[in-house]
């Protein structure tokens, strides 16, 4: 006769071996269920799931661009040679600098910069790559001599930009963006439907688990930096697509075109300088700032002088150019940046937002933190559907 527990080997839930019912997986609430199965939930997350990652590089190069001329300072000693010191004549600059890129092959474009230190120049030449040259302002030596794509830099730049594809990556990216934009707009219809009020939606769990911190988190960051990521994209997608983003923008405002002045003939004459170009310009306009130089290779190429004036967003890469004979050095036309139409205003005011340059330093500061958002919500985001995935699968194996 067996002694102990007289239920062993019955199954359990009670006496007379009756048979406990399997435990129901958890339902959902049906307005949670419509959410997860609508139209912006399935574009929400099919799009974060599938070109999530490359926006997360993208933003996160887009972090460094925003502040790569001073990291590139701050990280290649001879970059901050002779600091803040200018240079004894801007003619005897371009001379050193045709020492290393000759006229006959190409054009040089200085930047002038604007607290002194290491002048840098940009050497075009048909059929290469834009070679960027470094010299110190006092002693004319070089001090950096590359190619666009071999410093890290514009190797990044290039990343961000255009997947490192050239133009068809810009284009890819263009519809990408397009695809991004329509996420974005999923996820706030998605945060409107969270809640009932106000407050609920805007609530962050404190006393939750993991999993709910987790998505209030994801949420929150999403509804904090959803305008500014719209700007960016927005702005991004609008260069990366100039061919058809720009007709649309002329069809209610025509562009003023560029003007192509021609210097008169040498005739025996010789350029004149560097610096008297500059302070013809100065002269001009004496409230704006000297950008960059275009200095004319023969013939009857003209200056070509980029000068920043009060209501141009970019301080840098200004749009106001003057053109000057390079033997008189009459002024052939100008160019006014902030006196274009609609359509050039707009065009012009896309760079700078998007890369923060239209707000100064804290434009910028707030472009190189955004960039981070991406990062954080394509990880965050792929941490949920990973859970919820398993958790679903987990329910329809106990349904089954």
């Amino acid at each position: 006769m067996a002694t102990g527990n007289t239920t062993a080997g019955l199954p359990s839930g009670g006496a007379g071996g009756e048979r406990a019912a399997p435990a129901k997986p958890r339902r959902l609430p049906a307005a949670a269920l419509r959410r997860q199965n609508s139209l912006a939930a399935r574009i929400h997350r099919w799009v974060g799931l599938t070109i999530g990652l490359i926006l997360a590089v993208i933003g996160l190069t887009g972090s460094y661009l925003a502040f790569y001329p001073e990291i590139e300072t701050a990280a290649i000693a001879p970059l901050r040679s002779s600091a803040g010191a200018q240079p004894e004549s801007y003619e005897g600059v371009y001379q050193a600098f045709t020492r290393i890129g000759s006229p006959e092959k190409g054009r040089w474009n200085i930047e002038l910069p604007p607290d002194g230190g290491v002048i840098t120049a940009r050497f075009g030449e048909r059929g290469n790559s834009i070679r960027m040259v470094s010299l110190d302002p006092v002693t004319l030596d070089t001090v950096r001599d590359v190619y666009w794509g071999q410093s890290v830099s514009t190797w990044i730049y290039d990343l961000h930009y255009q997947l490192l594809m050239g133009r068809p990556g810009a284009t890819v990216l263009g519809l990408m963006g397009l695809a991004i934009l329509a996420m974005l707009g999923a996820g706030l219809v998605l945060w409107w439907r969270s809640g009932r009020t106000a407050r609920s939606r805007l609530k962050f769990d404190n006393k939750g688990n993991g999993e709910r911190k987790l998505y209030d988190f994801h949420r929150l960051l999403g509804l904090g930096t959803a305008v500014l990521l719209i700007v960016s994209v927005a702005t991004a997608t609008a260069m990366s697509l100039p061919k058809q983003f720009r007709p649309l923008l002329t069809t209610f405002s025509p562009m003023v075109p560029l003007p192509n002045p021609q210097s008169g003939e040498a005739a025996g004459r010789e350029r004149i300088p560097v610096d008297r170009a500059i302070a013809l310009v100065r002269a001009a306009r004496p409230d704006a700032d000297v950008r960059w130089v275009q200095v004319p290779n023969g013939g009857t190429t003209p200056y070509l002088v980029r000068i920043w004036q009060t209501g141009e967003p970019s301080f840098r890469f200004p749009k106001s150019r003057v053109w000057l004979d390079q033997y008189d050095g009459r002024i052939l036309a100008i160019h006014n940046g902030p006196q274009g139409t609609a359509t050039d205003r707009i065009l012009d005011w896309l760079y700078p937002l998007h890369a923060g340059h239209a707000f100064g330093l804290p434009g910028r500061i707030v472009v190189a933190l955004l960039g981070l958002a991406p990062a954080l919500l394509f990880v965050t985001g792929l941490i949920r559907w990973r859970r919820k995935s398993a958790r679903l699968a987990a329910a329809r194996r106990r349904a089954a």
